[in-house]
C-alpha cells in the first residue's frame, strides 16, 4: 500500500445485510411498504487504525437518507423512479474535519440466502449504495470515478479483472497530488481520469460548480442567505434533489471564506433524524422536501426552498451595511446578467419585467465565473472589515479584537451612527469572526487572502492579482495498473458483487440468517412490539453500535440545549429545582454511564456563553445550575 496520502480512503457498499431492521429498530422483514436500516456490507480496505481512521460509523445511515426499500423489480428504462441516483454527501467529525463521500444508489438483487431466511419473494430488489470516501473535496473526481466503476460492473462486455481487484488497486495506489505542482493520471479499464489540487496560496479547494446556487436563488435571496450565515442563524435547506442540498451548502461555506462554519453542519440529513432541526443552536442542515416538518417548532429557523427560490423565517434577517451591500449586489448582478445590469432596478419600479428574463444570461457558466463569484464575496468582506488589523490586540487573549474602537472609526468614515450598525456588530461578535481573529493572532494561516486583497485594494489593483499564476503546467504523474488489459476471460455481473468474506464473517452471517429463519413467523403485516434496548443492541456489530451511540449522543445534546433554554426562561415565581426542565436534565446526566449527559450539559452552557450570553442568573437558577 502506498505510503503517501491517498485520494480515496475507502470504497464502501451499503444496503441490506443478514440482520434486517426497520428504520424504527424492529428486527425482521415485514412488508415492502416500510423502509429498513442500511448497514455496511463490504469495504476496501478493511479498517486498519494504524493507517487511516475507520469510515464514519453513521456512514450507512447517511448515504441512504430515506432508508432501504424493497421492490418487485429493478431498473426499468421506462420508469424514471427506478433510475440509479448519484449524489455527494459531506460528513463532519467532532473536530469539524469534513469527510467527502460520493454515492450511487440503485436497486440491486437481494441475496438469495437473505430472501430465504426472511421469506422475501424470490428475485426481489432492494436499495444499495456504493460509495467513495475521501478527505479531499474532489467532488468531480469522486463522482466520475464511482460512475466508471458502476458502469464497469454492469457493462455487457464485462471487465478484464475482477471488480474488487480493480477497486483495491485504485484505492491503494492513487496519491494526493502536490498542491499546484502535480497532476495525477490513472485509468479504470479504458477510461482516463485525472486530479489536480490548487496551489496552497490559492482560494481553498472547492471542486464544485456555483452555478446551481445562482440558478436556485435570485440575487436578493443569495445575499440574504449569505447574511444569515454570517449571523450564525439556523438554516434549513429543502429540496427534492440530494445533490442540490450538498452543493448549495458547500457553496455557502466557501462564500464566507476566510470564516469557517463552526456549528452543526449536515448538508444531507437522513429522514429519521428530522428531530435534529429542533436544536436551538446554529446549524446548516439540508432535508429532503418529502420529510414532513409541520409538527416542528421552526421559530427563528431560516427555511430555504431551493426549488421555489423561497425563504421563510419568523425572525427578520437584517440587511448588510451600506455602502458595501450596494457594491456587493451590483457586482453579483454584473456577473450574472452582464447585458442587463439595470434590469432589476426597472423591475422594482415598474414591475413589468418577467423574472425569466431577469434570470437569463447569455454567457456560459464555467470555472472562471466560480472564481469571480468567490472573489466578489471576499471583496465584500475585505471592504466591510477594512482596517481591522489595526484593532487586533495580540496581548489580550480574552478580547483579542477591539470591536468598539473599530465601530467608532467606521462610524466616522461612513457618517453612520453606531446604533445603525447592528448587523456588523453581530458579525464581529460571532464565533466565526472570533475564531478567525484567533487564527490571525496565532499566525496559524500563512496564506491569508483577505489580507492580500485588502492590500491589493489599497494599491488600486484587481482582486485577481492575489491569486497565483497558472501559467506553469503541472507535472504529470501517471499511475498504471500493471495487470490491466491483460488478455483473459472477462468478468460480468448481474448484481454488484460481494467482496470475499473471511471464514469468521461467513460464520457470523450464517448464524444470523439461521436465527432469522426460525424467529420470523409473525402473523399479518403488522410490526411486532419494539424489543428492549438491550435486545436491539446486543447483536449489533461494533460499527452499528458506534453509529447507534453517535445518534444517541446527538439526540441527548439536542434535548439538553432545548431544556437549558427553557430553564433560563422560567418565570420569577417558578422554582427551577422543582421544574420539569431541571428534573429532565438531571435524569439525562445521572442515568448516563458514559457521561454524555454531563459533558453535553457543560458544552451546552459553553456554546450559550460563546453566543453572547452574559451569564445572568437568578439566585434560584444559580443554585439549580450548581446542583447540576
Amino acid at each position: 500500500m502506498s505510503a503517501s496520502p491517498r485520494i480515496f480512503e475507502y470504497f464502501v457498499v451499503c444496503g441490506i445485510g443478514p440482520e434486517i431492521r426497520t428504520i424504527d429498530g424492529h428486527r425482521g422483514f415485514y412488508n415492502t411498504e416500510i423502509k429498513y436500516m442500511a448497514e455496511v456490507l463490504d469495504q476496501y480496505p478493511h479498517t486498519d487504525p494504524s493507517l487511516y481512521p475507520p469510515p464514519p460509523p453513521q456512514l450507512s445511515t447517511c448515504v441512504l437518507p430515506a432508508g432501504v426499500g424493497f421492490y418487485p423489480s429493478g431498473f426499468d428504462s421506462n420508469d424514471v423512479s427506478t433510475y440509479p441516483l448519484r449524489y455527494p454527501i459531506v460528513l463532519t467529525e467532532g473536530d469539524g474535519t469534513k469527510i467527502y463521500v460520493s454515492c450511487i444508489a440503485f436497486r440491486d438483487l437481494v441475496c438469495e440466502d437473505i430472501s430465504g431466511a426472511y421469506s422475501i419473494a424470490a428475485n426481489s430488489f432492494a436499495d444499495k449504495c456504493i460509495c467513495l470516501v475521501s478527505r479531499s473535496p474532489c467532488f468531480q473526481l469522486l463522482r466520475d470515478t464511482l460512475e466508471e466503476l458502476f458502469m464497469l460492473c454492469f457493462s455487457p462486455t464485462g471487465s478484464s479483472k475482477p471488480l474488487w481487484d480493480v477497486i483495491a488497486y485504485m484505492v491503494s495506489n492513487i496519491p494526493v497530488p502536490s498542491p499546484g505542482r502535480d497532476r495525477v493520471i490513472f485509468s479504470i479499464e479504458n477510461c482516463l481520469l485525472s486530479i489536480e489540487v490548487p496551489p496552497e496560496d490559492d482560494l481553498p479547494h472547492a471542486d464544485i460548480s456555483f452555478q446551481p446556487l445562482v440558478q436556485c436563488l435570485d440575487v436578493d435571496n443569495l445575499i440574504k442567505l449569505f447574511t444569515a450565515m454570517l449571523l450564525e442563524r439556523r438554516i434549513l435547506f429543502r429540496s427534492t434533489k440530494y445533490t442540490l442540498l450538498t452543493l448549495v451548502s458547500e457553496a455557502f461555506c466557501n462564500l464566507i471564506y476566510p470564516f469557517r462554519w463552526l456549528h452543526v453542519y449536515i448538508p444531507l440529513l437522513f429522514f429519521s433524524g428530522v428531530d435534529y432541526i429542533d436544536a436551538p443552536t446554529p446549524y446548516v442542515i439540508g432535508l429532503h422536501s418529502d420529510v414532513d416538518i409541520t409538527d416542528h417548532v421552526m421559530d427563528g429557523v431560516v427555511v430555504v426552498d431551493l426549488e421555489c427560490n423561497l425563504i421563510t423565517t419568523t425572525e427578520d434577517i437584517p440587511p448588510l451595511p451600506e455602502p458595501e451591500l450596494g457594491c456587493l449586489r451590483d457586482e453579483i448582478m454584473h456577473l450574472l446578467h452582464p447585458n442587463v445590469v439595470k434590469i432589476d432596478h426597472l423591475r422594482n419600479n415598474v414591475g413589468e419585467i418577467s423574472d425569466h428574463y431577469v434570470r437569463t444570461s447569455n454567457k456560459t457558466w464555467g470555472q472562471e465565473q466560480d472564481v469571480k463569484l468567490r472573489l466578489i464575496f471576499l471583496n465584500f468582506l475585505a471592504s466591510l472589515l477594512s482596517g481591522y488589523r489595526n484593532f487586533v490586540e495580540i496581548s489580550s487573549m480574552d478580547m483579542p479584537f477591539n470591536s468598539h474602537a473599530f465601530l467608532k472609526k467606521r462610524s466616522r468614515l461612513t457618517n453612520q451612527s453606531p446604533e445603525s450598525m447592528s448587523t456588523i456588530t453581530q458579525i464581529l461578535e460571532s464565533q466565526m469572526f472570533l475564531n478567525y481573529i484567533g487564527r490571525f493572532v496565532n499566525l496559524s494561516e500563512s496564506n491569508n487572502l483577505l489580507i492580500k486583497l485588502q492590500d491589493a485594494i489599497g494599491r488600486g489593483q484587481s482582486s485577481f492579482t492575489i491569486l497565483p499564476s497558472l501559467d506553469v503546467e503541472p507535472d504529470n504523474i501517471t499511475i498504471s495498473d500493471p495487470d490491466s488489459g491483460i488478455a483473459g476471460s472477462m468478468h460480468c455481473y448481474d448484481r454488484f458483487p460481494s467482496n470475499i468474506r473471511t471464514e469468521e464473517q461467513e460464520e457470523r452471517r450464517q448464524a444470523i440468517l439461521a436465527a432469522a429463519s426460525g424467529t420470523l413467523e409473525i402473523p399479518g403485516n403488522t410490526i411486532a412490539s419494539s424489543p428492549s434496548i438491550d435486545s436491539k443492541t446486543d447483536s449489533l456489530s461494533p460499527r452499528e453500535r458506534a453509529a447507534e451511540r453517535e445518534r444517541m449522543v446527538l439526540d441527548i445534546k439536542v434535548k439538553l440545549q432545548g431544556l437549558w433554554l427553557r430553564l433560563l426562561k422560567l418565570g420569577a415565581t417558578d422554582d427551577p429545582l422543582s421544574s420539569f426542565e431541571y428534573g429532565t436534565i438531571l435524569a439525562l446526566i445521572e442515568n448516563d454511564a458514559e457521561d454524555v449527559g454531563g459533558s453535553g450539559f457543560v458544552e451546552c452552557i459553553r456554546e450559550h456563553i460563546h453566543s453572547g450570553w452574559q451569564c445572568r442568573l437568578t439566585e434560584e437558577q444559580f443554585i439549580a445550575v450548581k446542583e447540576l
